[in-house]
């Protein structure tokens, strides 16, 4: 899927499916994230490598999140133009 000015991770996977009645997670979800206006450009990237830490300790390593980019706010006014 491609969406304008989207990078979908090429490593990643929907990020919940219902199989057989059960919710199941694939070792890779594609997990988006808006830096958002404000501290989000200095939060953010903490948040990141936190989150990825969190899940590297929890899984043993066997399991990352594919963040995928979106846009709200200025950056999508800067992104896409206004209006």
């Amino acid at each position: 899927m491609n969406w304008s000015h989207i990078q979908v991770p090429a490593n990643g996977a929907k990020a919940v499916q219902v199989e057989n009645g059960r919710l199941e997670t694939p070792s890779q979800p594609i997990i988006p994230f808006i830096e958002g206006d404000g501290i989000g450009c200095d939060v953010t990237p903490a948040m990141l490598a936190v989150v990825d830490k969190a899940v590297a300790a929890a899984y043993g390593g066997q399991r990352r999140i594919a963040w995928m980019e979106i846009y709200a706010g200025q950056k999508a006014c800067t992104v896409y133009g206004e209006g």
